[in-house]
This record gives structure tokens, C-alpha cells and sequence, in this order.
């Protein structure tokens, strides 16, 4: 008969499986949301249904491909990644956002041509070849930046930057393709009808950043210096506070809000000051040795004052070697005693001097063994030609990251022994050795990641014997990572597991915006030879479509402000705050530097010139000397 008591349980099982509906039908909720809003923002600045459709079709074509080449590369096919994880439910939030950036691009580009008076064929070919350089460039740079995450220690992580990866080369090839060969057909009809009208210039989609994306321009590249130095100096101060961000992370980041092992867990923090858990000791040391026996005992005793017992244990030990051999020596005239008279007189004797006596403390635990050998075996394990190793166990407070922190440096103080002999172990200490490990590899992922984006473009633009290029390119991506991280810290954002995916993310994205810069000016550049008026140029063409690309992508990614899962929560405001970084340090930084390198440029050639002439006139001198002197 129900009654008015509700029974709860809180386990590993009941944790896995309010994880499992965050990450299942929750996910699709979230990415269904996710398409429909950035389906309106591309309807914004594309303006067309037909280029809407395309952009829709080839994010389904993306998905599908990165979804199955998930499947093929996962245990039940090749077993090269594990099963799919909470990180890699928000790879198609990912490869949404960078499939419809390069929609945009590309249908941006087309239409410069036809707007220009280029017919349809010579506007899809010309936009295609204009296109194709920076955005395949781009792709690759964020491919081999996800995929340095196979230097994870985390299987997790690794697998999320493989699919990622992959996501990202398929939603290129998708949107390469489709969109100019679709759009091509499409437009070749109403070109052969007379109906076909060049279609609205993404740069003019939202009224008025076409001319104020100019005016930038030209105070951009006026006054360069003073925008570098702006920069550097913002990210000097962020840099400082990034320094200081937080690496805590616990399950209960991974559980939805409103599931009620949440609310469990907020009741027992009220009622008892949290819930409890196992916690696991491994003692690996010789057993017959006297101070292995005196450390067991001194261990033992200090878990049965309550002054001298860890914060947050909660209770003696419930479990040990020690505990089973003091039932059976220690007569309390009980029923149920377990007490042995020889047992005893062996262990009293073992015991008796300053040093115990190794061969018959060896004999004690044999005949120990012998009384309960499942339960004996459960805490030892009785080495004969090695170390022991042992297994206590008691029951501690958890939620609480600092206090477990805490009470674990202070069981091993607690073992008078070499603290390599020590081992505690349980869920939440292992989540805070995960967020040690976050932070010892944070700057190793940086590091390798950047160093990667950097070797592959010094490698193409060297090719052209610019790559000092690839300096520029690179450079606003580190002052946009840094003003991240900072901007992390003042909104007390920690770097866990699931928000360490910016690392990659920034470089994939940043990226993407400062080629397509590069790319348009040097175009400009070529043009004009004016380093200011390519600079105008580019931010008003350009600078005008990135705006719309880190718009669509910024909102794609805030869908998951919204996701009853805290991690992922942080993870969309970290991202719109990378992607609105990398925008703008881009915008700032790039055509300025780039300015300076025209200048540069415009020096060199000026002197070629110069050493072209003077060696001109020597010659036409000797030749005159030779036939003045004939």
C-alpha cells in the first residue's frame, strides 16, 4: 500500500543514469532548438529561401556523415574511440556552428561576384576559387587543433576532438559542394529565363554595419599602433586573472539542475552536511614488518578519536585487515565473538618484543586466513615473494571538493609510513585528481595546439614566401585565449573536463576569421598597393560577413546557456565569449598589423626598385664606357 514516506536511493547507478537523460533526449531537445534559431540567423543575412535550404540540407548532410562516422570508428565497429560520452553529445553543436560559417562565406563570396556583373558560371567559379583557399585552410588548422586532444589523459576528450574533427572536414566538403553546384543550377535557370537578379549582399544584411565597418577601417589604419598596444594591454590584465582560474570539478557538474539526485544531494548536505560515500585505502607495505604492524595500529586508532579523525570522515573504519584480526584475539564474552585463544597467544607472541617476529606474524595471518579466507582475501592481499597490499575502508563526507581535498592529505599524514605506501581512492577524489590533471595539461594543450595552427600555416604561406603571415594569423588567436581564460575567472567559471574544449574551439574559430582577413587583403592589397585603403576594404567586405558568421555560430552555441547540465552551461557561455573575442581581437588586431606589413611590403619593393635602377643605370654606364673607349 503507498504510504506518505518517498524512498530514494543515491548510487553510481542512479548518478549514471540521471546522466544518461541530460545527454540523451535533453541533447536533441537542445540540438533541435539550436537549428531552428540558427536557421533564422541565416535567414537573416542570407535573405533567401533557396540559400536557407541549402544551408539546412548540407548541416543534416554534415550531421548525419560525422554521426555515422562516428558509429564506424566507435567499440561496436573499429574500436578506435569509446562509446559516446556527455562531451561528444555537443559535437553537432559544433559542427553546426562552423557548417553554416562556411555557408555563409561561401554564399557571401558567390555573390560579390554576380553583384560585381560576373555571370553565373564565372561567379560560382570565382567565388569558389576565392573561397576554397581560406576556408580549406581554416578547416585544416581547426581539424589538426582538435585533433591534438589525442594528448589527453582523458579517453573522453579524445575521442570528442576525433569526431570533432572529422565533423569539421565533412561540414567543409558538405558546403564546398553542394551550395555552388546547387546554387549553380538554380541561378544558370533564371540566368537563361532573364529572371535572375544578383541577390542581397551579406555584408548589408543588418542595416548599417556595411558603413560603420568602414569607419573602423579607416581609424584601424590610422592610427594601427594604438590599437596593437590596446589589445596587448587588455590581454596583459586578463592574462593576469586567467592565471588564477579555477580547476574544481565535480559529478554533480555533469547532473542536471532539477533531477532529483540533486535535490537528494542538497538534502542530506542539510540533514547530515552531504551525502556520504566509500572511501578506498590501499596500503601496499610489508605486513610482517615491525613498522608496517605499529603504522596499522597507530592508523587504526587515530580513525577511533573523533580529534584526531580526518574532517569529513564520518565514523571509524568500517573495514580492514586490522578490524578481522581484532575480532578474532579480543574476547568481548559475547554470542557472536569470533574470539580464538590460540590466534590470540600466536598474535600476543608475534608481537611480544620491541620488533615483531616476521615468521610468526607470517603464521598468524596464514591460520587468520584459514578461519575466513573470502573475508581475509577482501582486505589483503598476501604477497609471499613481494610487498602486501591492504584495503581499509570507511565512509566520508563528499560533495565538497575542498573538504575532500582536505580530509584525503590528511589519511595519508595519518600513515606514519612513506606516503608512496598510501593510496586513498573514492569517486570525488578521483574528480579532483581529474581537475589536477585538467590543470597540469591546460598549458600543454595550449601550447601544442597553437604551436600545431602555427607550423601548418608557416608551412602554406612560406610557400608564397610571406610567412610572416602565419604570425599575424596566429597571434590574435593567443591574446583571444588568454582574454577567455581570464574572462573564465572573473566569472568564476572553472576550466573542467567539458569548458577545456575552448582550447581547441578558439583556435578553430579564431582562426577562421583572421585567414579570411589575410586572405581578403592581401586580394585588396594587390589591387591598390594602398595598405589603408586594403584595410577599409577588408573590414567592409569581410569584417561585415564575419560579423554574420560569429553571430549565427555565437548563437548556436548559447542554446546550451539553457541545458539543465551546469558543465554545458559554462561550456555556451564560454564559447560565446571565445567566439566574441575572437572576433574581436581579429577585427582589431589583424588589419592593423597587416597595415604595418603592407607598409613593409610597399619599403621592399620600393627598394628592389631602387637597386633595380641603380643597377639599370650601371649597366647603361659600362655599356656607354665600352663604346666611348671602342
Amino acid at each position: 500500500e503507498k504510504g506518505p514516506l518517498s524512498v530514494h536511493s543515491l548510487s553510481k547507478a542512479v548518478f549514471d543514469e540521471a546522466q544518461k537523460e541530460a545527454t540523451g533526449p535533453r541533447a536533441l531537445r537542445l540540438l533541435g532548438l539550436a537549428l531552428v534559431v540558427i536557421a533564422a540567423m541565416t535567414f537573416l543575412f542570407m535573405r533567401t529561401i533557396s540559400d536557407l535550404l541549402l544551408t539546412v540540407g548540407g548541416l543534416a548532410l554534415a550531421l548525419i556523415w560525422t554521426v555515422g562516422a562516428q558509429g564506424w570508428l566507435g567499440p561496436k565497429a573499429l574500436g578506435l574511440i569509446g562509446p559516446p560520452s556527455s562531451l561528444t553529445s555537443v559535437v553537432p553543436l559544433i559542427v553546426i556552428g562552423l557548417a553554416v560559417d562556411y555557408s555563409i562565406q561561401t554564399v557571401a563570396l558567390y555573390r560579390e561576384q554576380t553583384n560585381s556583373g560576373e555571370s553565373v558560371g564565372n561567379g560560382v567559379r570565382i567565388g569558389l576559387r576565392n573561397a576554397i583557399v581560406p576556408l580549406s585552410l581554416a578547416a585544416i588548422t581547426t581539424i589538426v587543433s582538435f585533433f591534438t586532444t589525442l594528448l589527453s589523459p582523458f579517453p573522453a576528450i579524445a575521442d570528442f576532438g576525433v569526431v570533432t574533427g572529422l565533423g569539421v572536414g565533412m561540414s567543409l566538403i558538405v558546403m564546398l559542394t553542394l551550395i555552388p553546384s546547387v546554387r549553380a543550377i538554380i541561378d544558370r535557370r533564371r540566368e537563361d529565363r532573364g529572371t535572375f537578379a544578383p541577390a542581397y549582399p551579406i555584408s548589408e544584411a543588418i542595416p548599417g554595419v556595411k558603413r560603420a565597418a568602414e569607419k573602423l577601417g579607416m581609424v584601424l589604419a590610422r592610427r594601427p599602433t594604438l590599437y596593437l598596444l590596446l589589445v596587448v594591454l587588455v590581454t596583459i590584465g586578463l592574462g593576469y586573472e586567467a592565471t588564477r582560474i579555477d580547476t574544481a570539478f565535480g559529478r554533480q557538474d555533469l547532473l542536471p539542475r532539477d533531477s532529483e539526485v540533486i535535490e537528494d544531494l542538497k538534502t542530506l548536505e542539510v540533514a547530515l552536511g552531504g551525502s556520504t560515500e566509500m572511501v578506498n585505502v590501499l596500503i601496499s607495505a610489508e605486513l610482517t614488518e615491525t613498522r608496517t604492524v605499529l603504522n596499522l595500529w597507530d592508523f587504526m586508532t587515530a580513525f577511533q578519536d573523533e580529534g584526531q579523525r580526518p574532517a569529513g570522515v564520518e565514523g571509524n573504519i568500517s573495514l580492514s585487515f586490522g578490524h578481522i584480526a581484532f575480532d578474532w584475539i579480543t574476547d568481548d564474552g559475547s554470542l557472536e565473538d569470533k574470539y580464538d585463544p590460540e590466534l590470540a597467544r600466536l598474535f600476543q607472541e608475534a608481537t611480544a618484543g620491541l620488533h615483531v617476529d616476521a615468521i610468526l606474524v607470517q603464521e598468524f595471518i596464514d591460520k587468520l586466513e584459514s578461519k575466513e579466507p573470502e573475508v581475509v582475501r577482501q582486505v589483503l592481499v598476501n604477497n609471499p615473494e613481494g610487498i602486501d597490499t591492504m584495503l581499509i575502508q570507511f565512509q566520508a563526507l563528499t560533495d565538497n571538493p575542498g573538504r575532500t581535498a582536505d580530509m584525503t592529505e590528511e589519511t595519508k599524514r595519518l600513515w606514519l609510513g612513506n606516503n608512496r605506501e598510501i593510496t586513498p581512492t573514492s569517486q570525488s577524489i578521483v574528480s579532483i585528481e581529474i581537475s589536477k590533471a585538467v590543470t597540469k595539461s591546460q598549458r600543454r594543450a595550449i601550447i601544442t595546439t597553437i604551436a600545431a595552427a602555427l607550423g601548418i600555416l608557416i608551412l602554406f604561406w612560406a610557400s608564397v614566401r610571406q610567412p610572416a603571415l602565419a604570425f599575424i594569423a596566429v597571434g590574435p588567436i593567443v591574446l583571444a585565449l588568454v582574454c577567455a581564460l581570464g574572462t573564465m575567472s572573473l566569472l568564476n567559471i572553472p576550466y573542467t573536463p567539458v569548458t577545456s574544449i575552448i582550447t581547441a574551439l578558439s583556435v578553430g574559430i579564431g582562426v577562421d576569421y583572421t585567414i579570411h582577413l589575410i586572405h581578403r587583403y592581401r586580394e585588396e592589397f594587390a589591387k591598390v598597393r594602398d595598405p589603408e585603403t586594403a584595410a577599409i576594404r577588408t573590414i567592409a567586405t569581410t569584417g561585415a560577413a564575419l560579423l554574420g558568421s560569429a553571430l549565427t555560430t555565437a548563437v548556436g552555441f548559447g542554446v546550451l546557456a539553457i541545458s539543465p547540465i551546469p558543465s554545458f552551461q559554462q561550456l555556451g557561455l564560454t564559447a560565446a565569449i571565445t567566439i566574441a573575442y575572437s572576433l574581436i581581437i581579429s577585427t582589431l588586431g589583424v588589419p592593423p598589423a597587416l597595415t604595418v606589413w603592407g607598409a613593409y611590403q610597399n619599403v621592399r619593393l620600393r627598394s628592389k626598385m631602387k637597386r633595380f635602377w641603380d643597377e639599370l643605370d650601371v649597366a647603361i654606364d659600362n655599356i656607354h664606357q665600352h663604346y666611348e673607349a671602342d
